[in-house]
């Protein structure tokens, strides 16, 4: 597409990129209403898409085309290697390699995937495809499409965060290990990568809301929407409290044992280590993990080119967002 919007719609904010003639030329970050979405889940269709309306008139988007990241909550994503097959046959048989994880009628999914690479397993021997296999409910899938479909646009690519990433690294010219530092609001996710090729990844099932959480308890407030102001500003020093730190330090740990895990079983090192999401704009977590990780912290920016635009973007927090819309 020329011309495509990119929606990441987090627990916390939505994250929007607009992109035309294949260049990322605009990113928006907007606080989404208060319990609007929890775990992923959007709780109310009919107020998300009044929501979507308003930032529609609000940022003037024009483009109608748009994408969407799915969270992992609501989608399933796997890599798995089968015998080589038509891609009719693939589709066919991709929810059998979702049998661990789908337990009721798998007719309730769409399935789809993308080939990563055919591997010759012997002489005569068909060859093995190296598949990223993707499911989501058809309910949640239609939900979506009739949700921006009112709100004026039209959702033309649906997606798993894995594959979103990936399509960030291909604008890259890496063929090492490395990997993206995802710090969100409810989690933080380690996802690897040779080149632009997806290996795994690693979830830490807290984020920022950890910190929101000690900042309400130290300023006496019930809000987490303004801790979280509190936060993002660094509303008198408060990134600097012990209590910040003491999560600042179980992030960078947790992050330290993920890497070392995947160096010990094979993966080698990891060449550096691309940070993006809201934590990715604290300092002093960043400091604390730069302290602590025996790897290199580099921002996303590297992967869009030189700004040409008037309007600086934050690839930090968009970079998922520009993913879905270079697809």
């Amino acid at each position: 597409m020329k011309k495509c919007v990119g929606f990441d719609i987090g627990n916390h904010d939505i994250h929007i990129a607009v992109m035309k003639k294949g260049e990322i030329v605009r990113g928006i970050t907007e606080r989404l209403p208060e319990d609007i979405v929890k775990n992923g889940a959007i709780t109310s269709f009919e107020a998300m898409t009044d929501f979507l309306k308003d930032i529609r008139k609000k940022y003037k988007l024009g483009v109608k085309n748009a994408g969407i990241v799915l969270p992992a909550t609501l989608c399933y994503c796997r890599r798995f290697s089968v015998v080589a097959k038509t891609r009719e046959q693939l589709i066919f048989n991709l929810p059998y390699g979702f049998q661990d994880f789908i337990t009721d009628d798998k007719s309730n999914y769409f399935f789809d995937c993308a080939i990563i690479d055919a591997v010759q397993t012997g002489e005569g021997k068909p060859p093995e495809l190296d598949v990223l296999a993707a499911a989501a409910r058809k309910e949640v899938v239609s939900d979506y499409i009739d949700m921006f479909r009112k709100a004026g646009f039209h959702l033309k690519t649906i997606i798993p965060e894995e594959l979103s990433l990936a399509n960030i690294l291909r604008c890259g010219e890496y063929n090492h290990s490395h990997g993206i530092l995802d710090i969100g609001h409810n989690a933080v996710r380690l996802y690897l990568f040779v080149g632009s090729r997806f290996e795994s990844v690693r979830i830490i099932d807290y984020g920022c809301n950890a910190l929101d959480e000690v900042i309400a308890e130290h300023f006496g407030v019930d809000s987490k929407h303004l801790s979280a102001t509190y936060r993002e500003n660094n509303f008198e020093g408060v990134n600097g409290l012990e209590e910040c730190r003491v999560i600042y330090r179980s992030i960078a740990f947790e992050v330290l044992k993920a890497v070392n895990f995947y160096r010990f079983n094979g993966g080698g090192s990891l060449a550096h280590l691309h940070c993006c999401g809201g934590g990715a704009n604290n300092e002093e977590l960043m400091k604390t993990l730069r302290d602590t990780l025996p790897v290199e912290l580099t921002d996303m920016s590297e992967f869009f080119g030189e700004q040409k635009g008037k309007e600086k973007i934050d690839f930090q927090t968009v970079a998922v967002a520009a993913g879905v819309a270079l697809q």
